[in-house]
């Protein structure tokens, strides 16, 4: 299983949309920090967030959610489907946010996700990001992480 290379395709139609939501949908229905549904992922999208597809060969493995705003890159992301849990994905989900924050010269990637996932509370610890004090108004276990990201000054 780990042998294979992780990849993240972007989502850029509805029919795409519908494959990703259906990957697995038991995964991510008790998911207290996002309603797994079509219609709250194409709200997602319509909201300006960009939706790719964690994939593994042709398996889609979890999604990850990006938008960028005020100058930062907002993320999130589903756990990993169980039977891939355990090989370092999710750094590998991390990793490519914190790439694409250097890409698109972000200097903040901000990341969020339920105060009940002790997982992902754990690696957000491990690659350097803060918990913040802000809350959400009718979501109450949701979180907020703040990474700064060294950005490469471009050359004039």
């Amino acid at each position: 299983m780990s042998a294979k290379k992780l990849k993240f395709e972007k989502i850029k139609s509805h029919s795409d949309i519908e494959k990703v939501y259906n990957y697995d949908v038991e995964v991510f229905t008790e998911t207290p920090d996002f309603d797994w549904t079509l219609d709250s992922i194409k709200d997602e999208v319509k909201d300006g967030w960009q939706l790719y597809a964690v994939t593994l060969g042709e398996e889609i493995v979890a999604a990850a959610f990006m938008k960028e705003e005020g100058g930062a890159l907002l993320t999130k992301n589903t756990p990993i489907k169980m039977i891939y849990q355990g090989n370092g994905y999710s750094h590998r989900i991390k990793d490519f946010f914190e790439d694409m924050a250097k890409e698109k010269k972000t200097p903040k990637v901000f990341h969020y996700c339920s105060s009940h996932n002790f997982r992902m509370i754990a690696l957000n610890e491990s690659h350097g990001y803060e918990r913040t004090p802000k809350t959400f108004d009718g979501l109450k276990y949701m979180t907020e992480w703040e990474k700064p990201i060294k950005v490469a000054r471009s050359k004039s």
